[in-house]
């Protein structure tokens, strides 16, 4: 009998040393993953606490593996062909920020592809991070929700995390984030769960937000899970969610603003490119006489291989602040070729642009553009330019550099030239606007800081009708001075800039002079003429 209560004492004893031990190991476990502080290099769990999986509709979201204790491995699962956009470049980067971990595996099929366009560029972004890790597997191409549950598993048969991509972390999760339940509980719950083999739920249950529940809550779940946005949408908003995203995109929380040195103006000197040689027609000597005598500019500086020609030009030459300077058409951009007439003079301007506002700074201006208002009050900020018309999805905008003003040697410059790496040296031009539009918008995602995007500094006119790219609708074509939306050409930009087709009031000066409407008052206004 004494023997029984012996072995039974015994038989109590052995288990609350082995549950005192595995409550130890928890706790160890636990305050390491909680304050990231790994004084145990490998803490070996029960065998039981197998993973923890987040998840959306029938997609799981995020999963960690704690068979080998606290992971430090994050899992990506990219099925099929689609595009890797601004949001799946986030989640990676809080990712990062939010989770000490020594490696992001990306598991795929095919790599993401690219638009025409070249806008979503974010997974090169990614691939430039050290810690991300490319994992080829050729049975993702066609991958449902079983499959994708199945390779979960046997990627964190060892350790790791499962991030869905449309799932930002917003803080530093803990284990008191997961929710404890069975393995084989239905994934279609959009819960982040702690799963074991033997445990049913022991805490609250704790879903992903989306961005509109984060800006409102005073509380966070942790993780938003996020539909499509840009740098754009997030760039100025003061919101909770934008406020987060530019954190993990430019690494600080504020709005960037545009740097402004009121003792360092932008030079008086405005700039066209003159490819080819030839005569100027009389748009062009409109285009630089309203520099002359709106801006009151010091300098107009025509740059090419060959000096203008015609008989315009030999007015313009009169005045003594308007000359020709020589600039040879360069053989190449970083591994580009140049071939005048297969890439066009737009392509060579794009690049003179560059070359010529590093050198000297100034007004760069095309010949289509008509200044009829003074820039004095922009000139202290170190690069300045407007939107363009063209809806160029899936850009959300682009840049037009028609009319920009910009410091000698400014920031901007060299991001925008850099964007030239990325040209395909096959088809460079194709299509011409790359590289003065997309480039330029590219570099003004990364570098908000370093150009004034000002909406007002040109309005652009195509096909007869002028469009006010200050309001909220200006890719809308239909909405012009034509159709009513209010204009006054005047005071309401700096520039008309007259994309396409030039009016048939500018042929020339003679019929400028017996014309009406807009586009006579515009011209007659630039240079001059007696209205009366």
């Amino acid at each position: 009998m004494f023997g029984a209560k012996n072995r039974r004492r015994s038989a109590v004893q052995n288990i609350l040393v082995l549950t005192f031990v595995s409550a130890t190991l928890f706790l160890l476990w636990h305050y390491q993953l909680v304050f990231g502080i790994h004084t145990v290099k490998k803490i070996h769990l029960n065998p039981t606490q197998m993973r923890i999986i987040q998840t959306t509709g029938n997609r799981a979201i995020a999963t960690v593996s704690l068979a080998q204790g606290p992971s430090r491995i994050v899992h990506y699962v990219w099925c099929g062909r689609k595009a890797f956009e601004f949001r799946h470049y986030l989640s990676v980067l809080s990712v990062l920020t939010f989770l000490n971990v020594e490696k992001v595996e990306f598991h795929f099929s095919q790599s993401p592809p690219v638009d025409g366009n070249k806008y979503n560029l974010w997974f090169d972004d990614a691939k430039k991070i050290p810690k991300f890790i490319l994992r080829q597997d050729k049975k993702l191409e066609n991958c449902g929700k079983d499959s994708v549950q199945q390779k979960i598993i046997k990627y964190l048969e060892s350790e790791g995390i499962y991030v869905d991509e449309n799932v930002i972390l917003t803080r530093h999760l803990t284990g008191t984030d997961f929710v404890h339940s069975p393995v084989g509980s239905d994934l279609s719950s959009n819960k982040i769960v702690f799963f074991t083999k033997n445990m049913t739920k022991v805490s609250k249950d704790t879903s992903c937000q989306k961005p509109e529940e984060y800006v409102s809550a005073k509380t966070t779940a942790g993780c938003i899970l996020t539909k499509k946005i840009n740098p754009a949408d997030i760039l100025s908003k003061p919101d909770r969610f934008s406020t987060l995203c530019r954190k993990l995109f430019y690494g600080k929380e504020a709005t960037p603003k545009p740097v402004q040195s009121p003792d360092n103006l932008i030079p008086k000197i405005a700039h066209y490119a003159w490819i080819g040689g030839g005569s100027i027609s009389f748009m062009t000597y409109m285009s630089a006489m309203s520099a002359l005598n709106i801006l009151k500019v010091e300098k107009v500086l025509f740059h090419g291989e060959k000096e203008p020609t015609g008989p315009y030009w030999q007015r313009l030459k009169k005045d003594k602040r308007v000359t020709h300077v020589h600039r040879d058409i360069p053989e190449k951009v970083y591994k580009t070729s140049i071939n005048l007439p297969k890439q066009g003079k737009e392509f060579i301007a794009d690049i003179f642009r560059i070359d010529v506002l590093l050198e000297y700074g100034g007004i760069y201006t095309d010949t289509d553009c008509l200044w009829v208002k003074p820039i004095d009050d922009l000139r202290k900020y170190e690069f300045v330019t407007g939107l363009d018309l063209v809806d160029r999805s899936p850009f959300p905008t682009t840049l037009n550099l028609g009319a920009t003003i910009s410091k000698k040697n400014a920031s901007f410059l060299h991001y925008y030239r850099e964007g030239f790496r990325a040209l395909n040296p096959d088809k460079p031009a194709s299509p011409w606007c790359i590289l003065g539009c997309m480039i330029p918008y590219k570099a003004y995602e990364y570098h908000p800081e370093s150009v004034y995007v000002n909406n007002r500094i040109q309005t652009l006119c195509y096909e007869g009708g002028c469009h006010p790219m200050w309001t909220s609708n200006y890719l809308d074509r239909r909405v012009s001075h034509l159709t009513g939306a209010p204009y006054n050409w005047k005071n309401d930009s700096y520039a008309i800039h007259i994309t396409y087709p030039t009016p048939g009031e500018y042929s020339d000066e003679n019929t400028l002079r017996k014309s009406k409407g807009l586009f006579a008052d515009i011209g007659r206004y630039v240079l001059q003429i007696d209205q009366h």
